[in-house]
């Protein structure tokens, strides 16, 4: 667990910023943020300190500083010019924070003499120094504001204007909760509160990574799951922080790039995320506190939930419809059936990126990230547990998911829908805990386990996605009928003709499944070899 701390410079001497970053509707452009912020103090009278902030970005054309992180700006403040080099500090989950190293500058050129930290400038003057070249510059109006709330010292500014590389510009408008003295943990609190007066999205990327970004048109791409690296020294809760940080970097990865491109593969990615997280807080539920364990179950099967709609749709079209409009080009009806899905699929696209705006979604986030930080998430008769080794406690875990799948699965082929589909889930939160704890065992061994036991998930999936398909199809129906869009002898003939089509791939893969099952029995349990 990371601690909450009070320091406010690094052990070289470097002073260090830490932050959290509100991304606010482009709507809400004229608001009231005097009264917004008289929410964390209402004896609050000052009208805020104002400033106009240029700031010029350098690096290289290879992109060396970014490489490392690292950002660089030469900020225009009236007639005064002041580099700053801001440099990783391996901030806590949920916020930026940066070693920053400042000093003012004769011009409006970055000088590798202003670098106080002599390592650094010995890193930086071969080869990148004497390439740097201005890359992109934010232009915007600050007004900013110091508030003493709960234990803390915070300067929340308000931040409006615009970042600006070549002909293409994107616009800012945030707030920035900076903590100058006291608890991090004050910085989630704060947030929490004006989230119940203004909606925003947590920020996840500085302004430097957005201007790198809007330089190079680079658009945020969908993003599978990192592997979590643990060891035998971590302990069962350290585990537990290290897998919940990765489900929630694969969260926030494909956050944005479903905001970006609303792409199929970063929606059906972001939800694999929020299914390997809520894999993670079920396998711990003894472990966690019932009150924290009740709120984050209920929040991230929302957020799941939400995304739902778009991911099925996704499937039936791309994996069915358009397969069988291929065969069906002369056939006007399913044609029109196709376009009323393809609306279909449109419009739950558009309400799972708009769940990512909603405020109890940022809610959910402050919540986990607070949950984390404090250890209100450690059940309080659960020490002794948490602070074992984490080995002995991923063979139990794995052992019993193996065995209730192995219970069930063993008359899969007398199993109806329903108990098939618990079978799959079954599966699926096995796979996931294995992935989690991955980096303990044997990796081949590991490998071997968890590919064969997704070839089972591919089989049962088949049988579920026909399911789903049914169900979808027959409200799609129901909306070409009510659409006039369709005869109704029409959309019974084209429900009959999908329902058979998936039938029939279903059959195929069931009809594998035996063998593929038979493999996956036979291979061994990869937590009970030794390394």
């Amino acid at each position: 667990m990371v601690r909450a701390t009070k320091e406010k410079a690094h052990g070289d001497g470097m002073p260090i910023e830490t932050e959290l970053k509100l991304q606010l509707p482009q709507t809400l452009q004229g608001f009231d943020s005097r009264l917004l912020l008289t929410r964390l103090q209402p004896s609050l009278r000052s009208k805020g300190t104002k400033k106009v902030l240029r700031n010029v970005y350098f690096d290289t054309a290879e992109r060396d500083l970014a490489k490392r992180g690292i950002a660089l700006r030469v900020r225009e403040i009236g007639r005064k010019r002041i580099q700053t080099l801001k440099v990783p500090n391996g901030s806590a989950l949920g916020l930026q924070s940066f070693r920053e190293l400042e000093a003012e500058l004769p011009n409006d050129q970055p000088s590798l003499a202003k670098v106080g930290d002599r390592a650094l400038a010995r890193e930086l003057r071969q080869g990148i120094w004497p390439k740097l070249q201005p890359v992109f510059l934010t232009n915007f109006e600050r007004t900013s504001w110091r508030l003493p709330y709960r234990e803390s010292e915070i300067e929340v500014s308000l931040d409006r204007g615009s970042i600006l590389a070549g002909d293409r510009e994107e616009p800012i408008h945030e707030l920035e909760l900076e903590l100058k003295g006291g608890n991090h943990i004050d910085l989630w609190g704060a947030a929490e509160e004006l989230l119940d007066i203004v909606p925003f999205r947590l920020g996840h990327v500085t302004k430097a990574a957005r201007g790198y970004a809007l330089a190079d048109a680079a658009s945020p791409q969908p993003q599978k799951a990192a592997p979590v690296k643990l060891t035998d020294d971590d302990t069962v809760a350290t585990a537990f922080e290290k897998i919940v940080a990765g489900c929630i970097a694969q969260m926030q990865a494909n956050e944005a790039a479903m905001l970006a491109t609303g792409a199929v593969e970063a929606i059906h990615q972001f939800r694999v995320a929020l299914r390997r997280l809520r894999a993670i807080v079920g396998a711990y539920r003894e472990l966690i506190d019932d009150t924290v364990h009740a709120a984050w179950s209920i929040d991230l099967r929302w957020a799941q939930r939400a995304c739902g709609p778009a991911r099925d749709l996704d499937v039936l079209v791309l994996e069915t419809l358009s397969q069988m409009s291929s065969h069906l080009q002369h056939d006007e009806a399913f044609q029109r059936f196709l376009q009323v899905a393809n609306e279909g699929r449109a419009v739950a696209r558009r309400e799972a990126i708009q769940a990512l705006h909603n405020p109890r979604y940022a809610a959910m986030q402050l919540q986990l990230f607070q949950g984390l930080h404090d250890g209100a998430w450690r059940h309080a008769l659960a020490g002794p547990i948490l602070d074992a080794p984490v080995r002995d406690f991923a063979e139990r875990l794995l052992q019993k998911r193996y065995k209730r799948l192995m219970k069930l699965g063993e008359r899969w082929s007398e199993l109806p829908d329903a108990e098939l589909h618990r079978l799959r889930i079954f599966g699926k939160k096995l796979r996931y805990v294995s992935l989690a704890f991955s980096s303990l065992f044997k990796p081949k061994a590991t490998k071997r386990f968890q590919d064969r036991l997704s070839d089972v998930q591919d089989c049962l999936g088949a049988v579920n996605d026909g399911a789903v398909g049914r169900q979808l199809v027959r409200h799609l129906a129901e909306r070409a009928g009510a659409q006039g869009a369709l005869e109704p002898n029409n959309l019974q003939r084209i429900q009959g003709m999908v329902v058979g089509w998936q039938t029939h791939a279903a059959h195929e893969r069931i009809a594998e499944c035996a063998e593929i099952w038979t493999t996956f029995a036979e291979t061994k349990q990869f937590w009970r070899m030794r390394r």
